[in-house]
C-alpha cells in the first residue's frame, strides 16, 4: 500500500522536484499506516509469516543483501534449509562488518570524542584534523574487532570479560603505551614518567634541515636524539610574533610527544613570556602513517616482570611489529579499554560507581535498580554518607563493595591507584545472587564470565538487534536459546544462528514474544541502511562512516547520514536506544541519501566502487528497473509483490520521461529514488 502510494504520487512530478514529491507522498501514506507496527489483538488468529518475507529479513539483518530466488525456493520447499543459508551468509565479509558494529555498541565503546579522554590525559586525545578521527575510530573499533576475531575462531563470548589480548593498530599501541607512561592520582596530580626520565633532553621539531632518519631520532647516542622532522614548522605560529621558528623547542612532556606523533605541535612559552598556541597540524605532519591506523593485529598485554621496562610509546618501528605490550596499568576485558573509560568518566564523588554499573549492564544485561537483595558480608567500601540515607542505601549496598575493585586498581582518572587507603580494600563482588571476593581485575573478569545472567542478558541484547525490540523474558523459546547458549560454551556463532532461525525472528510459528510484541517493522537505522546500500550496490562506505576511506570526499553523504537515527545506549539503561518510527526527518534524510546514491550509480561511475559495483544506464531501463526491484527493494522475481512493483516503477519512468526538460538519465534516477524509498528498502523487519 505504502509502496504504491509513494510510486503513484512521485510519478506525477518532474525530476527537479521529485524529492519533495516523494517526501510529501511518504508523509501522506505513512499517516494512513499506524507507525510500522502491527499489534496483534489478544486472542487473535496467528498467521505464520511466509518464507519470502522472513528470509529477506534474516539475510538483510545478517549481511544487508536481498534474498535470491534460489534461496527463497529452498526455504519454501524445506524451512530447515534456512539454517544452511545462514551458515553461508555468516561467512561473508559483510557479516563480520555488521557484527563489529553490534559489538561496538553492545560493549559500549562508541559515542566518544577527542575531549572525552580529558580525564585520562588531561587534554584531548588528538588535535590534528587528519589523525584525530582515525585514532578515535581505532579506539572505538578495537574491542569489537577483538570479539569478531575471537568468536569467529571459536572462543566463547565470555572471553570478553577476561581477555588480555586486544586487536590493535600501531597507532593504538602508541596510545596504550602513552597512557601507561603517565599517572594521575586521585587529587589530579600528574606524574609524567617520560618527563622524569628525559629532563636533560630537548624535544625538537624542525623542517629546514630536511627529513631526519627515525633511527637517529630514537637513538639516545645520536646528536639528533628527539629531533623530529615536521614540515609544519615552516608555517606554525605565523600569526603570533616570535612564534614562527625553525627549529621549534617543545615542552618535555609525554603529551607533547604524543601529539607530535599525531601531527600537532604543542603550545610553548618563549623566554620573553610570549605564549605560542598549539598548532593542530596538517595531513603532512604526522609521524604515524596512514597504514599505522589500519594494520590490525592481535596484541597480548601483560604487566612487566621485576626490573623490566614497559613499552616505549614513541618507538614506532618497534610498535609496528609488536605482538605484545608490556604495561603497568592493568588492561583486562572490555571494561578496561580507553573507549569504555572515556565513555564512563568518574570523579571523586562518584568513585567508580558509574564505571562498575555500566560494566554490570554490559556483562549481564541487568542493572542495579533497587530490587537486588544480594549483600556483601561486612559491606566493605560502603560510603557511610550515602548509606545513612534509606533511599540511597539499597543501591549503594550493592555498588560500593563491588566497585571497590576498580577504586583499588585505578585512580579517579583511570591510572594506577597509588593511595594505600584504596589499594587495601579491593572489595567484594555482590550482584544478582553472586557473592565473591575480588582482589584484581582478573578476579572481576572471572566472576563476570561465570555469572548466570550472562546468557539471558546477551540473548536479549541480540533480540534487540535482530527485532528492534526485546524478546519476552518468559517465552519458552527464549529460555531454549539461553540453555543452548550455555550448552554451547557461549558460542556466539551458535547463538546468532539459533536466534535468526528461531520463530521469534522468523514468525514462522507462534511464540509468546510474537503475542506480546506483534509484528515490528522498524526504520532502517543508520548502520543497517548504510550496510545494505554498500552490500546491495557493491559500493564501499557509501555513507562515509569509515574515516580511513576517502570515497565520500566531495559528496554531502556524511552530513546527511549524521542526521539519521542510529542505535545507541544510555547511562544506567539496560535496553539500547533504538529509534524505530519513521519521522519527517527520517523521510527527508532517506530522500537525500537516495538522490545522492542515484547520481553515483546511474549515468556515472560510482565514487568509490568495489569490483561488484552496480551501474545502470537509461538505454537499458527495463533491465535496470528489474534490478531495482530485486536488488534495491529486495523482492525476488518469484515474490508475488515483485511484478506489481516492477510495473509501478516502469510507469513512473515513463511518466518522468514525458516531463519537459527531463533526460532519460534523470528519469531513471528518479525511478531509483522511488525504489530506494520503498518500505522493503528502508525498513528492518517482517
Amino acid at each position: 500500500m505504502l509502496l504504491a502510494c509513494l510510486t503513484r504520487k512521485a510519478a506525477q512530478f518532474r525530476w527537479s522536484v521529485v524529492g519533495a514529491a516523494v517526501f510529501a507522498a511518504a508523509v501522506a501514506c505513512s499517516s494512513k499506516t499506524p507507525a510500522l507496527r502491527n499489534e496483534q489483538p489478544p486472542g487473535g488468529t496467528f498467521e505464520p509469516v511466509a518464507p519470502r518475507v522472513y528470509v529477506a529479513k534474516v539475510k538483510n539483518i545478517l549481511v544487508g543483501l536481498p534474498p535470491s530466488d534460489a534461496e527463497l525456493r529452498a526455504v519454501e520447499a524445506d524451512p530447515g534449509a534456512l539454517a544452511a543459508l545462514v551458515d553461508a551468509w555468516m561467512q561473508l565479509p559483510s557479516y563480520a562488518w555488521k557484527m563489529m558494529r553490534f559489538f561496538e555498541l553492545a560493549f559500549q565503546q562508541t559515542q566518544i570524542g577527542s575531549n572525552d579522554f580529558a580525564d585520562q590525559v588531561f587534554a584531548p586525545i588528538g588535535r590534528n584534523d587528519t589523525t584525530t578521527p582515525l585514532i578515535l575510530q581505532n579506539v572505538q573499533e578495537s574491542f569489537a574487532r577483538t570479539m569478531v576475531d575471537l568468536t569467529a575462531s571459536g572462543h566463547p563470548l565470555t572471553e570478553a570479560m577476561t581477555t588480555r589480548r586486544i586487536m590493535m593498530t600501531t597507532a593504538l599501541k602508541e596510545l596504550y603505551a602513552f597512557l601507561d607512561v603517565v599517572d594521575i592520582d586521585d587529587g589530579g596530580i600528574v606524574f609524567d614518567h617520560f618527563r622524569e626520565s628525559h629532563r636533560d633532553v630537548q624535544i625538537v621539531a624542525e623542517a629546514s634541515q630536511g627529513p631526519i632518519p627515525l633511527a637517529q631520532t630514537l637513538d639516545p647516542t645520536s646528536p639528533s636524539y628527539m629531533h623530529w622532522y615536521d614540515p609544519d614548522v615552516r608555517t606554525a605560529g605565523a600569526l603570533v610574533p616570535g612564534c614562527q621558528k625553525d627549529p621549534v623547542l617543545l615542552p618535555i612532556q609525554a603529551i607533547t610527544l604524543h601529539w607530535l606523533l599525531l601531527g600537532s605541535l604543542d603550545g610553548r612559552k618563549l623566554a620573553d613570556g610570549t605564549l605560542c598556541p598549539v598548532f593542530g597540524g596538517t595531513a603532512d605532519a604526522p609521524q604515524l602513517t596512514a597504514s599505522d591506523f589500519g594494520d590490525w593485529t592481535m596484541v597480548s598485554i601483560r604487566p612487566p616482570n621485576p626490573g623490566e621496562a614497559t613499552a616505549t610509546f614513541y618507538d614506532l618501528p618497534t610498535l609496528r611489529s609488536a605482538k605484545e605490550l608490556v604495561l603497568s596499568t592493568p588492561r583486562i576485558g572490555f571494561f578496561s579499554t580507553p573507549a569504555f573509560l572515556a565513555n564512563w568518566q568518574t570523579n571523586v564523588t562518584n568513585q567508580m560507581r558509574v564505571t562498575m554499573h555500566q560494566t554490570l549492564i554490559v556483562a549481564t544485561g541487568s542493572s542495579v535498580d533497587g530490587t537486588d537483595a544480594t549483600l556483601a558480608p561486612g559491606a566493605p567500601g560502603l560510603d557511610a554518607t550515602h548509606a545513612g540515607q534509606p533511599e540511597c542505601l539499597v543501591c549503594h549496598a550493592i555498588l560500593d563493595p563491588t566497585r571497590s575493585v576498580f577504586s583499588s586498581t585505578w585512580s579517579w582518572y583511570y591510572h594506577r591507584q597509588l593511595d594505600p587507603a584504596w589499594t587495601s580494600q579491593p572489595g567484594v563482588f555482590a550482584f544478582r545472587g553472586v557473592v565473591r571476593p575480588v582482589r584484581s581485575l582478573a578476579d572481576l573478569g572471572d566472576v563476570l564470565a561465570a555469572h548466570p545472567l550472562v546468557a539471558p542478558g546477551w540473548v536479549q541484547k541480540l533480540c534487540f538487534y535482530v527485532s528492534s525490540a526485546p524478546c519476552d523474558e518468559r517465552d519458552p523459546e527464549l529460555l531454549r536459546l539461553v540453555d543452548l547458549f550455555r550448552a554451547s560454551s557461549y558460542s556466539w556463532t551458535a547463538l546468532v544462528k539459533a536466534l535468526v532461525t528461531s520463530p521469534m525472528t522468523t514468525g514462522a510459528a507462534e511464540t509468546a514474544t510474537a503475542r506480546k510484541n506483534g509484528e515490528i517493522v522498524a526504520v532502517a537505522r543508520r548502520d543497517h541502511l548504510c550496510a545494505a546500500l554498500d552490500a546491495r550496490l557493491g559500493l564501499t562506505d557509501v555513507c562515509g562512516l569509515d574515516a580511513l576511506a576517502p570515497g565520500t570526499a566531495g559528496t554531502p553523504m556524511p552530513e546527511i547520514v549524521a542526521g539519521l537515527p542510529a542505535d545507541a545506549y544510555g547511562r544506567g539503561a539496560v535496553a539500547p536506544v533504538l529509534p524505530n518510527q519513521p519521522t519527517l526527518f527520517f523521510r527527508a534524510g532517506i530522500e537525500n541519501i537516495c538522490e545522492t546514491v542515484a547520481a553515483q550509480v546511474i549515468g556515472a561511475a560510482p565514487v568509490n566502487p568495489s569490483p561488484n559495483a552496480k551501474h545502470w544506464t537509461s538505454d537499458q531501463a527495463d533491465a535496470a528497473i528489474a534490478d531495482f526491484v530485486s536488488i534495491v527493494m529486495a523482492l525476488a522475481p518469484s515474490d508475488p509483490r515483485a511484478e506489481p512493483a516492477r510495473a509501478l516503477l516502469s510507469s513512473h519512468f515513463a511518466s518522468a520521461r514525458r516531463q519537459p526538460g527531463i533526460t532519460p538519465t534523470d528519469a531513471l534516477r528518479s525511478t531509483f529514488v522511488v525504489a530506494c524509498m520503498a518500505p522493503s528498502a528502508v525498513s528492518v523487519g517482517l
